[in-house]
């Protein structure tokens, strides 16, 4: 499970370093560089959109741990500690993605009430 973590954490990571590389490849093009302007952005909408995609990333990893939990759901064979493993992994998903989603709009809160004061 840890070296699971580990992997997908390092997975992402790269793809956030090299998405800068990526951006002159056409299939990437109009997403990437729809967000990395360093130039022509503010501050306060470069820090939206890294925070956007960071929630995003969130995001992906909490349902590939559901996608997970399901997968040994099916493989447990009324197997008590894959069923306890699996009771776990499902519940501290969901509650991960509660968290995301409150994180995400508290900070898309705190971003709003400070740009506009």
């Amino acid at each position: 499970m840890k070296k699971i973590v580990r992997n997908t954490f390092y997975t992402g990571l790269w793809l956030l370093i090299s998405s800068k590389t990526f951006a002159n490849i056409d299939f990437w093009a109009w997403k990437v560089q729809e967000w990395i302007k360093w130039d022509s952005n503010t501050a306060d909408v470069t820090i939206q959109n890294v925070l956007s995609n960071f929630f995003t990333f969130l995001y992906i990893i909490a349902v590939v741990f559901i996608i997970y939990a399901g997968f040994l759901i099916l493989t447990a064979a009324w197997d008590d500690e894959k069923l306890k493993k699996w009771k776990t992994i499902m519940i501290q998903s969901v509650i991960w993605l509660v968290v995301i989603w409150l994180a995400s709009s508290i900070v898309g809160w705190v971003i709003k009430v400070l740009y506009w004061q």
